[in-house]
């Protein structure tokens, strides 16, 4: 089975899965901030285990007193997340109609996360993993510049 895409249908894919994502942010945004506990912190807690650093020192300290902080200024964190979905939407936008620096920003957007999600599947290879990697992969394969190869033909005079 071949997938032959066209170019537009194939930016146009993106464009929705990227308007998921603005929409996904948004609702965890709007969730962290009506939430009254310390979410972000429990979160970052369990990231730092995860990846098995120790939280009583050093960056890995910095940046649980950064989600503390977060998490006692939800407005901040919420300006955060809608200008993460602000850019989704713009790109989603920019892809929609074939603009080309939407494509570029899309390739950065989704290439950036890809050595992450490697680590973590090789770390802990699991379900959730493979799909968050797996998402971005196929946006990259999809958002990827398509060139026609060129044949050139050498007349009998030429040779």
């Amino acid at each position: 089975m071949s997938l032959n895409l066209n170019p537009r249908r194939r930016l146009r894919i993106v464009a929705a899965i990227d308007i998921l994502k603005g929409l996904t942010i948004l609702s965890v945004g709007l969730g962290i901030l009506r939430a009254q506990s310390h979410v972000l912190e429990h979160g970052g807690q369990a990231l730092l285990r995860l990846l098995d650093l120790d939280p009583s020192t050093g960056a890995p300290y910095k940046f649980l007193e950064l989600l503390q902080a977060a998490d006692m200024e939800h407005g901040l964190l919420m300006v955060f997340a809608a200008a993460y979905a602000l850019l989704r939407f713009v790109e989603s936008y920019g892809l929609w109609f074939t603009r080309s620096w939407a494509r570029w920003l899309g390739l950065i957007s989704s290439g950036i996360y890809v050595p992450f999600e490697l680590y973590y599947f090789v770390k802990s290879p699991g379900w959730t993993t493979l799909g968050v990697l797996s998402i971005n992969l196929i946006v990259i394969w999809l958002l990827w510049p398509t060139k026609k190869p060129t044949t050139i033909s050498l007349s009998s005079e030429q040779q």
